[in-house]
């Protein structure tokens, strides 16, 4: 009778361990929207796991999977730590492995600067920094830029339709976006021309490289938030823009003793 017991306790454990598999497993038909089969590293078992676990889970994801972190290859574990190579739940999700869950609101700023230090420097010295702490440290880094479906810095993020118009009027958003705006299109017409220049000119990658410099330099301008101090920082990126164009039209062949 106790081997019979033993015998039916296994069985259970078995089925226990691959029923639900079977059962519950998402396929791309699954009525949840936001799973999708994706295409990751193998080892970042934390998509691969959260994808099959429902909302909101399988959401961030799928968010994730759009955000520009994606595309750059910024994964799971560069924020929230933990080993992406386990598919052990004690072991990627362990603090002696670095896990860290969703962090506290006041230490957002810091986590992000880790990897972004000029926009945490210019975050500190604008309203919004100094403003932080004493309300509710609010607004802040996901405030405009979200968590998970992080999106690529573009000027429309300063508009009255972006987070910033739930604070501020159109006339203050104007004085933000405008000094910005003649510069984000000599960047953008700059880019375009350095692209379609001949693959064998050597000057090529050394504007592309100088380029992909101002331009993160640039980025980081609508972080201070005022007018003047955008526009005194401007100067030094006009400057660099103002050279970058001339490089581009220079003809050595004009040069004395070509």
């Amino acid at each position: 009778m106790i081997y019979l017991f033993r015998a039916a306790i296994l069985l259970f454990v078995m089925l226990a361990v691959t029923l639900p598999t079977a059962r519950g497993q998402r396929t791309p038909d699954s009525p949840v929207a936001s799973w999708r089969k994706l295409e990751t590293r193998m080892t970042d078992n934390c998509a691969l796991c959260h994808q099959r676990l429902g909302e909101p889970l399988a959401k961030q994801v799928a968010e994730w999977q759009g955000s520009i972190h994606a595309w750059r290859g910024v994964f799971c574990d560069t924020c929230h730590g933990g080993d992406p190579t386990s598919t052990i739940l004690t072991v990627a999700m362990g603090e002696q492995n670095g896990f860290m869950d969703a962090p506290l609101p006041e230490a957002i700023p810091e986590d992000c600067g880790s990897c972004h230090p000029e926009a945490l420097e210019s975050f500190y010295e604008s309203a919004h920094g100094e403003l932080f702490e004493a309300n509710d440290f609010e607004p802040g880094c996901v405030t405009c830029h979200n968590s998970h479906d992080v999106r690529e810095v573009h000027i429309d993020m300063v508009s009255i339709t972006a987070p910033c118009g739930e604070c501020h009027d159109q006339d203050y958003i104007d004085e933000v976006r405008i000094p910005l705006e003649d510069t984000d299109s000599r960047i953008n017409a700059l880019h375009v021309q350095i692209r379609a220049m001949p693959s064998d000119n050597p000057n090529a990658p050394y504007l592309r490289n100088r380029l992909l410099r101002v331009r993160q330099q640039f980025r980081g301008l609508a972080h201070y938030l005022a007018t003047n101090t955008i526009v005194t920082k401007r100067q030094g990126i006009d400057r660099e823009l103002d050279y970058i164009e001339f490089m581009l039209h220079f003809d050595d062949s004009t040069v004395e003793g070509k």
